[in-house]
């Protein structure tokens, strides 16, 4: 096998591995009731690249992606409006708002979207009240490196091997 050839593997073992973690992230992901659009899993991109003999690959998500196992934080600016007699209460921004609404539309839950993003926006999400989860994504990333070790190890082996059977 030449370099060629085993660069173009090396491409394949690592473009495998990364679509099987994206594929076993998903299925976390929905296991956990968490998908409602499938705008989130769709962002799950992944990419591999050579460049003078060295494979590298990627894995992106959209923003925030991390949410999924550490829930939403209390922002740290918090929004408020003021009252007609002049005292203020917290309240999420309309954007935020119009976020929750069309979640809870897509999820066929009747909440109200302002009570919510306001109860995220000033306490954070029920996930991160709750401490969060680890079982997302976090063990496929850990396994992930190792995975892809062992069969680029094989590869070698391989090559090692069929070298030396060669002479």
């Amino acid at each position: 096998m030449d370099v060629q050839r085993i660069e173009l593997e090396a491409d394949r073992i690592v473009a495998e591995e990364l679509d099987r973690a994206r594929q076993k992230i998903i299925e976390h992901h929905v296991a956990a009731g968490q998908r409602t659009t499938g705008t989130t899993a769709d962002s799950i991109t992944i990419a591999v690249t050579t460049n003078g003999g060295v494979t590298t690959g990627t894995m992106d998500a959209r923003p925030y992606f991390a949410a999924l196992e550490t829930g939403t934080q209390p922002w740290l600016s918090q929004h408020f409006r003021r009252r007609r007699d002049g005292s203020v209460y917290p309240s999420a921004p309309k954007w935020f708002i119009d976020i929750i609404a069309d979640w809870a539309a897509a999820k066929g839950v009747d909440i109200s979207a302002w009570g919510a993003a306001t109860k995220i926006m000033t306490e954070g999400s029920a996930l991160f009240r709750n401490g969060g989860r680890e079982d997302i994504f976090t063990p496929e990333i850990a396994a992930l490196s190792d995975r892809i070790a062992d069969r680029l190890a094989g590869l070698f082996d391989a090559q090692i091997v069929e070298s030396i059977l060669r002479q």
